[in-house]
């Protein structure tokens, strides 16, 4: 592997890593604060800029939402609604 594509996956481990511990934060916060099902994906897209300096879209934000949530037994959102989904 020639430098710049260990340079670049470097880049995509810290950029993965700062995601999941800003959704881990908004998670944690509701869990404390109130129910996690009000846990939304603009906090997320808002701690992600904030302390990083990362713009992400509301799908991406989503997605890194419900890696913490499955990882916790949580139901996941969906991206119409940003509620639970119900699993039937």
């Amino acid at each position: 592997m020639n430098l710049k594509k260990i340079r670049a996956k470097k880049a995509a481990d810290r950029r993965h890593r700062q995601l999941l511990l800003a959704a881990n934060h908004v998670v944690n916060r509701s869990v404390l604060d109130r129910s996690v099902e009000q846990a939304a994906p603009a906090e997320i897209a808002a701690i992600a800029f904030g302390r990083y300096e990362l713009r992400i879209s509301d799908d991406e934000a989503l997605d890194y939402l419900n890696a913490v949530l499955a990882e916790r037994g949580c139901p996941l959102r969906t991206a119409d609604t940003n509620a639970p989904e119900d699993v039937a």
